[in-house]
C-alpha cells in the first residue's frame, strides 16, 4: 500500500496542468476498512486531483470512517452494485468548485495495493492532455502475463480516468453492478474514440479470497462477479460493440 509522507495539499503540490471543472477520484467502496486509507492518501497526493469522493456502498464496518480520517469526502450508495456506486459518486462530485462538477473523472477500487500518485496522475494526464478519451490501469501480473492481459483479454478494470461527459452517456440499463466497465469499453468503441491501456507498475488488491469470510466462498464471489462482467462484454459484442483496445 502506499506510503508516501502525506501533507497537507497546499503546502506541497507543485503547480499543475489547468483542467477546467477540475479533476475528481470516486472510489467505490463495500467493507474495504483495511485498504481505503492507503488508496484515499495515493489519490489525494495525485498532483492532478482535486477531491477524492468515496462512495460507501452498503457497507458494514468501518469503511467510510477511516476514509473520512484519512481526507476523503464520503458518500453513501444504500443500494449495492458498482455502478449504482459510480454514478453516486459522479452525481456527488464537485471537481475543483468553479462550475456545475469536474471535467474529469478517475474511477479507482477501495482495495487496491500498491497504488502510487504517479498512477493516478498518468491516467488522468492520458487524458487531459488529449491523447486519449479513456485511460484504464490494469494489475500488474508479471512480465509473462501483461502482454496478455493487455492484449488478448477484454479489459475489465477498475482503475480508469475519463471526462464526465463521457460518463454521462451511458444507458441507465448499463450502471448496474458490474456490466459497467464493459459498458464503457462498448461506449468508447463505437463512438470511435481512442481508449489507452497501460499496466501499473506494482499494482495489486485484496482479493475476495482474502476478503471474504472463507476461501470458497470468497472464490464462488469472485466467479460470479467476473461471470457477470464476462457475460455483460458478450452481450456487447453480438450486439456488433466490441470494445478495441487501443495502445
Amino acid at each position: 500500500m502506499y506510503k508516501g509522507e502525506h501533507s497537507e495539499r497546499s503546502l506541497f503540490r507543485p503547480t499543475r496542468p489547468s483542467v477546467p471543472g477540475g479533476v475528481t477520484a470516486v472510489i467505490p467502496a463495500w467493507n474495504e476498512a483495511t485498504t481505503i486509507g492507503a488508496v484515499v492518501y495515493a489519490a489525494l497526493d495525485a498532483r492532478l486531483v482535486d477531491e477524492v469522493v468515496v462512495v460507501d456502498n452498503a457497507s458494514t464496518d468501518s469503511t467510510a470512517a477511516v476514509a473520512v480520517a484519512h481526507g476523503a469526502r464520503v458518500v453513501i450508495e444504500p443500494h449495492p452494485g458498482k455502478g449504482e456506486a459510480m454514478r453516486a459518486g459522479v452525481t456527488a462530485a464537485a471537481g475543483d468548485g468553479t462550475g456545475p462538477g469536474p471535467g474529469v473523472i478517475v474511477f479507482l477500487d477501495a482495495d487496491l495495493v500498491g497504488l502510487r500518485p504517479d498512477h493516478v496522475d498518468g491516467l488522468v494526464e492520458a487524458v487531459v492532455s488529449g491523447r486519449a478519451d479513456m485511460a484504464c490501469g490494469l494489475f500488474d501480473r508479471g512480465p509473462v502475463a501483461n502482454p496478455v492481459f493487455l492484449g488478448a483479454l477484454p479489459v475489465l478494470t477498475g482503475q480508469r480516468a475519463l471526462r464526465r461527459g463521457l460518463f454521462d452517456q451511458l444507458d441507465a440499463a448499463d450502471l448496474h453492478g458490474y456490466r459497467v466497465e464493459a459498458a464503457l469499453n462498448s461506449l468508447v468503441a463505437r463512438r470511435g474514440l481512442v481508449r489507452l491501456d497501460r499496466v501499473l507498475p506494482g499494482l495489486w488488491h485484496r482479493t475476495k479470497e482474502e476478503k471474504l469470510a472463507s476461501p470458497v466462498v470468497g472464490h464462488a464471489t469472485k466467479v460470479a462477479m467476473l461471470s457477470i462482467a464476462c457475460w455483460s462484454y458478450l452481450r456487447f459484442a453480438f450486439a456488433h460493440r466490441v470494445p478495441q483496445a487501443a495502445g
